[in-house]
């Protein structure tokens, strides 16, 4: 599951969905490994700490989206927004003389805290590893002393750490600051302290977000996206053509939050039609337990429909001085999808789940499938 801020309600309908095609398929829990980075660590967290059967944890978690405002999340009061900006302001005008601490992002996150605290159940997770209903689950976050991503995984003793060049991965029992690190989009959530080093959205530098379910050794991948297929013919949103400073910040977490799931299963897709093309000429052992390279179907669900233009409709339900504070970056037609990212607010989420819902419906025979295939390992 990709990150998006208040995109994750997507994500929650589309689980809804499958959770209603697995009840009717008789198919009580799908899903070995379970990862998710930046908002989909939010509803990772949520999935691996259940223990009742996926129909009914996909629509709890639904109810907790659905029901969602931006004060569950961050702080809206005008002191705490204006105290932060105000210092920020000053550091900036001062040339950093200024002696008042110095924040590090524009919004108070304490109220995403008591809310994973109220979600997040270790023991039940460990429960569930256990009796083998779940290998691992796994929130992948930016270091942000070394610039590289880390995958923290709560799994069966027997994964593997691994090491590249730029991320690594961590066997840790999943606590709060790890699901806070992973969603705190930069410059507008805080850097979360882990140990010694101090963590930020794993979106950041996470370049191949479907590397930790396939290097802990999954065979297949269901993929949640939250954007839209772009169509080669796709004109731009009325208004979105400027570059306000709105329409800028809004490019830039667009590639930071999505573009690497969409690279990422394009080569996927490169190299399972690689693999398939060697395997029937003979080139490649077949044999999985002798070759590295093989086969990985998956399949992704993503919007139907344009969420930023789902946004504009329902940005007048923003929190006051957010939305005053927005304004000053441009007109609403270019600030749209940064507005989707902090649009905290049971209309717009329950827009976002019943369009998700309505998208795994629309697909309900491929799920149906894809979740009764048999496989020869641990599934994703």
């Amino acid at each position: 599951m990709s990150g998006g801020g208040s995109r994750g309600a997507y994500q929650a309908g589309v689980l809804k969905a499958v959770g209603e095609i697995a009840e009717g398929a008789g198919i009580e829990w799908p899903f070995k490994i379970i990862t998710g980075l930046s908002a989909g660590a939010l509803n990772c967290a949520h999935l691996a700490s259940s223990e009742d059967d996926l129909a009914v944890t996909s629509t709890d978690l639904a109810s907790v989206w659905a029901d969602l405002t931006a004060d569950q999340v961050f702080r809206t009061d005008a002191a705490s927004i204006s105290s932060i900006g105000g210092r920020w302001l000053a550091g900036l005008l001062s040339g950093g003389a200024a002696r008042t601490k110095k924040p590090d992002a524009l919004l108070d996150t304490k109220p995403l805290r008591d809310l994973i605290a109220a979600r997040l159940d270790q023991s039940t997770i460990d429960t569930n590893i256990s009796n083998g209903r779940l290998y691992a689950a796994c929130v992948s976050a930016t270091e942000y002393a070394t610039s590289r991503g880390v995958s923290f995984i709560h799994g069966h003793r027997d994964i593997q750490e691994w090491r590249k060049v730029r991320n690594f991965a961590l066997a840790q029992r999943f606590r709060i600051e790890h699901i806070m690190a992973s969603s705190a989009i930069p410059m507008l959530f805080p850097a979360i302290k882990i140990g010694q080093r101090h963590y930020g959205d794993g979106c950041l530098r996470n370049l191949t977000p479907l590397l930790p379910a396939i290097e802990m050794g999954a065979t297949r991948l269901f993929v949640i996206g939250v954007r839209r297929e772009l169509q080669i013919d796709d004109v731009p949103r009325p208004g979105s053509e400027g570059a306000s400073a709105g329409r800028v910040l809004s490019v830039i977490l667009n590639a930071v939050m999505m573009d690497g799931l969409e690279s990422d299963l394009e080569s996927l897709t490169r190299i399972n039609r690689l693999v398939r093309e060697l395997n029937r000429s003979g080139d490649l052992e077949t044999n999985t337990n002798k070759s590295r390279y093989r086969n990985i179907p998956f399949l992704m669900i993503r919007p139907s429909k344009d969420i930023a233009a789902i946004a504009i409709e329902h940005a007048a339900a923003m929190p006051t001085l957010v939305r005053y504070l927005t304004r000053g970056l441009g007109p609403i037609s270019q600030t749209a999808e940064f507005i989707s990212y902090l649009l905290f607010q049971p209309d717009f989420c329950r827009a976002l789940i019943n369009l998700g819902y309505s998208d795994g419906m629309a697909q309900a025979q491929e799920i149906a499938t894809f979740l009764q295939a048999e496989t020869g390992g641990p599934d994703s």
